[in-house]
């Protein structure tokens, strides 16, 4: 298992066991794609009625695309990085309605603090 897939895991798991943000989240209805520039897997986050699922399919037509190198993605999913470096440094890029981008930001805040 790679490094960003165990990442996504550890995070999945522990906002599914976060009671809070199930309830917050219950009606944030999204699909996440997560595309490493330098490797062919694509991972899809699928963000339904406060529980979060990971899988190998590819996303359509994602709501949210987060782009950058694997092991940053890495690192932000596992709370060993805030995303906003990477994102003002350029290598890591966010494509998404404001609102969305805020509200996964949240989920990443409330799950690996600052």
């Amino acid at each position: 298992m790679s490094e960003l897939r165990s990442a996504l895991l550890e995070f999945r798991n522990r906002v599914n066991g976060d009671e809070r943000l199930k309830t917050m989240n219950r009606d944030w209805n999204r699909v996440i794609a997560i595309e490493p520039t330098d490797a062919g897997e694509r991972v899809t986050i699928r963000y339904i009625e406060g529980m979060m699922q990971v899988d190998d399919e590819p996303a359509p037509a994602p709501d949210i695309t987060l782009v950058a190198p694997g092991g940053i993605l890495a690192d932000v999913f596992a709370g060993r990085m805030s995303p906003t470096e990477p994102y003002l440094e350029g290598t890591l890029a966010i494509r998404g309605s404001q609102e969305d981008v805020l509200r996964l930001d949240f989920l990443s805040l409330m799950i690996w603090g600052e």
